[in-house]
């Protein structure tokens, strides 16, 4: 019985790495590429990339650092908003009482079940009316909004597995509901926090077609819109894009993500598991 465990572990662990190995192919293909020069690359796909052409990286990094710190920033502000704002909606859907509390969530599960290409229309027309195109303040507040309708949903329920006798000590003390907000409920949340904090970030840092509607201007691209149209001219192969270069673009547009990951990928995990938990 115990060799027939072993054997399944070791099938099990086998396929994993297979899994993994495949995983791991587009991206050893990709660095690999970023460091070849665009004629080995045309010339010779799966050659070596000899010798190693990190003047690729300094290229891609001039033309797309600006892009990348916008990005990064209107994720950032993003961010502080929805966590900001939700924070306080869910608290008071898990611990006030006030007229029209359960239809008003109910509405919240409404807008979440809508598909969110539905909206991208009205979304449109409405950034439209209230001149928010074209700017990034404007992009800022309205992924602010859209983040409002998970997170709420999220902490809602996370808040109302906090225990209530913490939250009647503190009223009893003479502390205030925002204080019991920023005091106790969200540092105990801090682990779902960091969780909806580094999925928005992968959701607005990655988002093409939102910003593709709402900024025109070269000034104004943001990490994806600037990949999308980065086509640097060789010039050994005229009339051919550097795909050294693109490529180089492309793993550098990765970095933010990787950092991400790298810092909270502890919360991260202890957000989804004690949410799988506390569910």
């Amino acid at each position: 019985m115990i060799k027939r465990a072993t054997f399944n572990n070791s099938i099990s662990v086998t396929i994993l790495l297979v899994i993994l190995f495949f995983s791991f192919v587009p991206v050893i293909m990709m660095v690999t590429m970023s460091l070849k020069d665009s004629i080995l690359i045309y010339g010779d796909f799966w050659a070596p990339p000899l010798p190693l052409q990190w003047s690729n990286y300094n290229r891609a990094l001039l033309d797309l650092v600006w892009p990348a710190l916008r990005t990064v920033a209107v994720a950032a502000v993003s961010i502080i908003g929805i966590t900001l704002f939700s924070c306080l909606a869910a608290y008071a859907f898990a611990r006030l009482k006030f007229f029209g509390k359960e239809f008003l969530f109910m509405l919240i599960v409404f807008i979440f079940l809508v598909p969110g290409v539905l909206t991208l229309t009205p979304s449109f027309v409405l950034a439209t009316d209230l001149s928010m195109r074209n700017s990034l303040p404007g992009l800022t507040v309205w992924y602010i909004g859209g983040g409002q309708v998970f997170a709420i949903f999220i902490l809602r329920a996370f808040f109302q597995s906090q225990p209530e006798e913490i939250f009647e000590s503190a009223r009893i003390d003479g502390a205030s509901e925002l204080r019991s907000v920023f005091a106790i409920a969200v540092p105990l949340a801090r682990p779902i926090l960091v969780t909806l904090a580094i999925m928005n970030f992968l959701s607005i840092y990655n988002d093409l077609i939102w910003p593709l509607l709402m900024l025109n201007s070269p000034e104004n691209r943001t990490m994806t819109i600037a990949l999308q149209a980065y086509q640097p001219p060789n010039e050994r192969l005229p009339g051919r894009p550097d795909l050294g270069v693109i490529t180089a673009g492309y793993v550098f547009a990765s970095v933010p993500i990787l950092l991400v990951f790298a810092f909270g990928m502890k919360y991260y995990i202890e957000g989804l598991t004690s949410g799988a938990i506390k569910s």
